[in-house]
């Protein structure tokens, strides 16, 4: 067995500076220590407001697709099942990441990543199928300017937005996109938002309907 020896000489502590208007100055483009945290603190309301609202849309979507007892199976959601693969392998082949170690890292097998692959495009599936009920039955519609208004809204250059308007199946798409987005927004404005808390405390809480027969569904679908 060896034995080493070592010499402490020198220690170093790291002394930040006084968190005041100058750190503010040096940091970014606000005179105050106020005015940044002014800016943060909005920042983040931001991005919180935009993911709850995402989150909202999304349980409105299952619950349109619970209350019309939709179960996407079949062509749609297996083909699904390969795109949402297909869009994985490649973002772990951009990002240099090998196939075998994301299993590892994850903690899953070939089947099981295929099986939550498979459930995800099933949801999405089942969400189009309802909302595409929805369109037809409130008779939307997407005009040529409502596309290129969306475009232009996402920064697209005019060279772009003019392309897609000579490329068919890419304009469809997109109309199809935005007729559903439609679908949504008149049903979602139509529902009472609660807090997370005090819907889970309704949950909770046993009523006398509760034992009754579940009633018939008023959605409207393509079957009805």
């Amino acid at each position: 067995m060896r034995t080493l020896t070592a010499t402490v000489k020198e220690i170093k502590e790291k002394v930040l500076p006084p968190l005041d208007d100058g750190v503010a100055q040096a940091a970014s483009e606000f005179d105050t220590l106020a005015e940044l945290r002014a800016d943060i603190e909005s920042r983040i309301r931001e991005q919180l407001e935009a993911e709850a609202e995402v989150d909202f849309r999304g349980a409105v979507a299952d619950a349109l697709v619970q209350a019309a007892k939709v179960n996407a199976t079949g062509p749609l959601v297996e083909a699904r099942t390969r795109e949402l693969i297909g869009g994985l392998a490649r973002s772990l082949q951009a990002r240099g990441v090998d196939a075998g170690a994301y299993l590892q890292l994850t903690g899953q097998t070939p089947e099981q990543l295929e099986q939550r692959m498979r459930a995800e495009a099933s949801r999405a599936v089942g969400r189009e199928l309802v909302l595409e009920a929805v369109a037809d039955k409130l008779e939307l519609d997407v005009p040529d300017d409502e596309v290129r208004e969306l475009l232009v809204e996402q920064g697209e250059e005019p060279e772009t937005i003019e392309q897609v308007f000579h490329h068919p199946e890419t304009l469809v798409q997109l109309k199809e996109d935005l007729r559903l987005r439609k679908a949504l927004d008149r049903v979602a404005a139509d529902v009472t938002r609660i807090e997370p808390d005090l819907a889970a405390a309704r949950g909770s809480i046993w009523t006398p309907e509760q034992e009754a027969p579940a009633p018939e569904t008023k959605l409207w679908t393509p079957g009805s």
